[in-house]
């Protein structure tokens, strides 16, 4: 912040020096503003001055509506940030005929607009895993999706004005479909929130939360898909491949193909949560760091999972919504069904191999001594198998030991 504000001070001195020069040398209005729209040094510093203003209101409005950023919020928006310079540069490209400084401002004006899309999102994240969130959280939340629907609305009708009013393909189709997404992003992401103050009015017992989720992001995926295809067309027909909606189109047709399958899967683990993972003891929360890893607040109560984590129930039942691992050690939070059947037909088979090739190496006169030796190392080896089924069960890899009547060197 100090940095910003030092660099904000020395532009703000050099364009007002800038601007003092060009009336000082001209000494009348019309011929000063020529000499700043023309020569090249005034336009640069006229331009970093308004960056720096672009990104004071930015960082005021970040402070009024979240406050202290939080380290995943931080990490998100570097991550994102880098991605989305890039994909709008190859946007630049396809629409270089539209090139201007209108055309700077609002790409630069898009970019810090979709930042505080992601912190929003990121926020609401955090507030569905914190049991506990004061009232101002929620009043600033609300009142953030607020500010930036009506910012999206705003552009998106400016947009759309212009592309009526022209009646041709212009850079507008761009800002256009850019603040169609954002928009239906807030909304779908205010609606989310609103699922999840009901639930917690509810005292976390709203089943049906998890289905209208589900239907939510399944109506958000489609719709995004169906833009980003109708915009593909357009601008393929109008400029050329359009390279910057390519992942795009990829990763939203990719995430509506899994998310039937992860909601089918969230429903078996789900459905019985207080027969499948049993309450914490009070011993075993003292013995443990008794901190909920997930909201990082204290735990009274929790349940256990397979691999011996404790977590809230209510932040358990969050996290499942969109991973189906240990948030610790990332195993499965319920091991595969077909993987103690299958580990148990392969440990049946190879028995039965082990014992045919017994019998058929044993002489006559020590049968019965070897049928005992083979008959204790048999048992053996199928506690070492059903052990070996226990673990593929638990991790998803297999096991495999070597039979009694294999030499081991």
């Amino acid at each position: 912040m100090m940095r910003l504000q030092t660099y904000a001070g020395l532009s703000f001195f050099a364009a007002l020096a800038v601007i003092y020069h060009a009336f000082n040398s001209r000494e009348q209005f019309y011929p000063a503003m020529v000499y700043l729209s023309t020569s090249k040094i005034s336009l640069v510093l006229l331009l970093n001055m308004g960056l720096v203003v672009m990104c004071i209101l930015w960082q005021l409005t970040k402070k009024i509506f979240l406050g202290q950023l939080r380290e995943a919020e931080v990490e998100r928006l570097n991550e994102q940030s880098w991605r989305e310079v890039m994909e709008i540069l190859f946007a630049i490209t396809i629409f270089r005929q539209d090139f201007s400084v209108t055309f700077l401002a609002m790409v630069t004006a898009l970019l810090l607009i979709k930042a505080l899309h992601w912190l929003a999102q990121k926020r609401v994240e955090y507030i569905e895993t914190t049991p506990t969130v004061p009232m101002l959280s929620h009043a600033r939340i609300v009142s953030f999706l607020g500010f930036l629907l009506l910012i999206d609305s705003i552009f998106l009708y400016n947009s759309v004005k212009y592309l009526i009013q022209t009646r041709t393909a212009s850079v507008s189709l761009f800002f256009s479909f850019e603040y169609m997404i954002l928009a239906t992003t807030t909304v779908s992401t205010f609606i989310k929130y609103v699922f999840y103050v009901s639930d917690m009015l509810m005292d976390g017992q709203w089943e049906k939360k998890a289905v209208y989720t589900f239907y939510l992001e399944l109506i958000r995926d489609l719709l995004h898909l169906s833009m980003y295809l109708c915009f593909f067309l357009v601008i393929f027909v109008n400029y050329g491949v359009p390279l910057h909606l390519i992942r795009e189109l990829y990763e939203t047709f990719r995430n509506f193909k899994i998310r039937v399958a992860d909601y089918i899967r969230y429903r078996k683990i789900t459905s019985n949560m207080n027969d499948r993972f049993p309450d914490a003891t009070p011993e075993e929360l003292d013995a443990s760091d008794a901190t909920c890893i997930i909201c990082r607040e204290e735990m009274t109560t929790a349940k256990k999972l397979v691999c011996g984590h404790l977590f809230h129930v209510h932040c358990l039942r969050s996290w499942l919504e969109r991973q189906h691992t240990c948030p610790t050690c990332r195993a499965l939070v319920v091991p595969p069904e077909n993987g103690t059947s299958t580990a148990g037909s392969r440990a049946d088979s190879h028995q039965q191999g082990t014992s045919m090739a017994g019998t058929s190496s044993s002489s006559g006169s020590t049968s019965a001594g070897n049928d005992v030796g083979n008959g204790d190392d048999g048992n053996h080896h199928q506690a070492r198998l059903q052990a070996a089924a226990a673990a593929a069960a638990i991790y998803g890899k297999s096991f495999v030991y070597p039979s009694p009547s294999t030499p081991v060197w």
